[in-house]
């Protein structure tokens, strides 16, 4: 999978860093009254289809699973908790099958613990124990995560688009300036392994194990309706084509979508016609026909003659689903349409 990212700036009141612990892992205990709750319990499988992976496999026990043949990268998880609460680890479905690494963070990147997984034989759920549970309050963000020294992983697009809320703990609805399922690879330098970069609202199966209160009954584990569009749209085609010449000086600009795209988001500010060495816009009627998903740029003066002009759709275009434009999904981070054409 080629994860996109983009950095998420967040304000929040942060935990003061503790000294990082060292901890034990086990495979992943059913859950129980007063012991060890999770976002998702131990036997959990999403049962999801192989279109879902698109050009990644489906496992055995029904998750994604992706070989992205990098250095190493750190897959996290957003949360808060609704109460005091003790976290006593982080439990991970497994696909890298060497020595793993789980973590949990404050939102400003310190490391309150950490641990080593044993390496496993096979593929599944495991979970990390905290030599020292960890104290987590109210109104704060944390960050549960694991590092894949492969960099295999498994994930599922668009999971959250949704929140996902077990007794007092909620995994965070993704939104542009605060996105959930974060990462960050080994060669990305502006994070330094704490995952803040996100793809398509992916969750990489890693959740924070809390204490349950003893005699507390255990909250019922929820599960978001899995989406059923998470394709990004892209520009299918327009006219004039990219690198096209003597284009007359009033022509209409026709584009044509992958898919039907939210009206009220092809504005000037989304959707603009540039002149060659020039940063202001020009000024331009926009037509959007949905049965058709084709936009049709009028500007409102005539072009100039001998003249390259820049088409710019950008990514804040979404589709009826919520995706994102992505006019490459080859490339890091969701990319803008963008083509040129020159004027006779």
């Amino acid at each position: 999978m080629r994860v996109k990212r983009f950095v998420a700036v967040i304000a929040a009141t942060l935990l003061a860093p503790t000294m990082m612990l060292p901890a034990t892992a086990a495979p992943a205990a059913p859950r129980a009254s007063g012991e060890a709750v999770a976002l998702w319990d131990a036997d959990f499988s999403p049962q999801m289809a192989p279109v879902e992976c698109e050009t990644w496999r489906l496992d055995e026990r029904g998750f994604c699973a992706a070989d992205d043949a990098r250095n190493g990268v750190e897959l996290g998880l957003k949360f808060q908790t609704a109460r005091d609460l003790l976290v006593t680890g982080v439990r991970v479905y497994r696909v890298d099958l060497g020595t793993v690494t789980g973590s949990l963070w404050d939102v400003d990147g310190n490391r309150l613990a950490t641990g080593t997984f044993a390496p496993a034989a096979t593929t599944g759920w495991q979970d990390l124990t905290f030599a020292k549970p960890v104290a987590i309050s109210p109104g704060r963000t944390y960050v549960a995560s694991y590092y894949s020294p492969a960099t295999r992983y498994a994930f599922a697009y668009g999971y959250f688009r949704e929140q996902l809320v077990r007794g007092p703990v909620t995994a965070l609805r993704g939104v542009a300036d605060d996105p959930n399922g974060v990462h960050c690879y080994d060669v990305a330098t502006q994070c330094e392994s704490f995952p803040i970069r996100s793809f398509r609202d992916s969750t990489y199966w890693v959740t924070p194990i809390w204490q349950n209160p003893p005699g507390e009954a255990v909250p019922p584990q929820t599960v978001p309706a899995p989406p059923s569009d998470v394709r990004p749209p892209v520009v299918r085609h327009s006219s004039p084509t990219n690198g096209a010449r003597r284009v007359g000086l009033r022509r209409s600009v026709t584009i044509t979508f992958s898919e039907v795209i939210r009206s009220t988001l092809l504005t000037s500010a989304n959707v603009r016609l540039l002149r060659k060495g020039q940063r202001k816009p020009v000024p331009v009627r926009l037509t959007y026909d949905e049965r058709r998903a084709r936009l049709t740029i009028d500007p409102v003066r005539r072009l100039e003659p001998s003249t390259t002009y820049r088409i710019v759709i950008a990514t804040r275009v979404v589709d009826v689903a919520g995706n994102r434009l992505d006019q490459d999904p080859g490339q890091n981070g969701d990319q803008q349409a963008t083509w040129r054409f020159r004027t006779r």
